[in-house]
């Protein structure tokens, strides 16, 4: 049943998809319950007094149940966005309690016509299939239980007026499946373009946060990043990379093969992002990492110096970085600034004594510090010509 009511979709979109088709129905079954309610007393002053108590007073005073209880779940706070699972629990429990909706209603409908005169017969099927597409249309969301309904009341009823036999009842059977075939199309279109829509949304949202050359994080997708790590009052941890003498490779070897240096330091950085840890390029030669201090410890920046130094680089050359670092917590605005002024300023420190290492910013603002030894890793050589 779940499969079902959350068909196969691109997996970037999936959940995108279940919480937007929640919400829909959400927002639509409420004034759709509120509407049925309001129908309960009509259909029980309009049903044929042959009929009987129960299909009289029994069947509209179940609706209008059915419809209060609806209406209680649906002005429930969820909080889809946060908690995709309980959109998908919601569909599941949307869709089961349609049916029962179905039942309810097409009984009614049934059983009032079987005992109308031959006058009025027909405005119960056409009462019953007006709910139903105005039902089917609010689940256009959940094809299944929108294609539910539309069996459970039109066919159904579809049958009976082929069975009464008269001309009319029989035109009347035809007109109403064709509304359902296509309501039934109408959905399928509106899927097909949710999807589409929702794949449009997620391709548009990787653009903005995505830097165009590196394919790593700019930095609009890096400051959400760390407003995401400040809601969960952790510690963090940030580490501003600097190519050295990236204008030298640029003005040697063209800005051509200077991209391609980007893109290998770059695929270096990346392979240090993980589970609570984001790579960034935040301008030219300059990167980022952020994470929790937890899961990005101090030993990632020896161990990320050592890696781009002893790569081979696609100009033939060696490139060292230089690294400022900095930690602290991040629970608004002002702490973001603080943190990366922090570490901006640990990078500067870093290029002043010689490139090729990394320097944390405690150990600038520790002030009985002696000079050379802020830098964590002090066995780097630095004497070296460097690319």
């Amino acid at each position: 049943m779940r499969n079902a009511a959350i068909p196969d979709l691109p997996q970037e979109v999936r959940s995108d998809f279940v919480v937007a088709s929640a919400t829909s129905v959400q927002k639509h079954a409420r004034w759709l319950f509120i509407a049925l309610l309001a129908t309960c007393p009509f259909a029980a002053l309009a049903t044929p007094d042959g009929a009987g108590w129960f299909v009289r007073w029994g069947l509209p005073g179940l609706m209008a149940l059915y419809c209060l209880a609806g209406l209680s779940k649906l002005f429930q706070e969820y909080d889809f966005e946060k908690k995709p699972w309980r959109a998908e629990r919601f569909i599941l429990a949307s869709w089961k309690s349609s049916l029962v909706g179905a039942l309810i209603s097409t009984s009614w409908a049934i059983a009032a016509f079987l005992h109308a005169d031959a006058g009025e017969q027909l405005h119960f099927p056409v009462i019953l299939v007006m709910g139903a597409l105005a039902t089917a249309y609010c689940m256009a969301s959940v094809r299944a239980a929108a294609a539910t309904h539309l069996v459970i009341d039109i066919v159904s009823v579809s049958i009976l007026l082929f069975i009464a036999g008269t001309t009319l009842d029989m035109a009347a059977a035809v007109s109403l499946c064709i509304a359902g075939l296509f309501q039934w199309r109408m959905i399928n279109a509106h899927h097909q373009q949710v999807v589409e829509l929702l794949l449009l949304k997620r391709k548009s949202q990787t653009l903005a946060q995505t830097d165009p050359l590196t394919g790593l994080l700019n930095r609009r997708a890096l400051l959400d990043f760390a407003e995401d790590l400040g809601a969960h009052d952790a510690q963090a941890r940030l580490l501003i990379i600097d190519i050295d003498c990236f204008k030298t490779i640029n003005d040697t070897h063209g800005h051509d093969c200077g991209d391609t240096v980007l893109l290998e330091v770059a695929r270096l950085i990346g392979a240090s992002a993980g589970e609570n840890i984001s790579a960034a390029r935040i301008g030219g030669e300059e990167f980022a990492l952020l994470g929790t201090a937890e899961a990005l410890p101090p030993g990632t920046a020896i161990q990320l110096i050592s890696a781009i130094r002893e790569a081979r680089m696609p100009h033939g050359g060696r490139v060292t970085i230089s690294i400022g670092m900095a930690e602290g917590t991040l629970e608004d605005d002002a702490a973001w600034r603080n943190l990366y002024h922090r570490a901006d300023k640990a990078l500067y420190a870093a290029k002043s004594r010689g490139r090729d290492r990394v320097v944390l910013a405690r150990d600038l603002e520790t002030p009985d510090r002696k000079p050379g030894e802020s830098e964590v890793s002090p066995a780097i050589p630095t004497k070296r010509k460097v690319a």
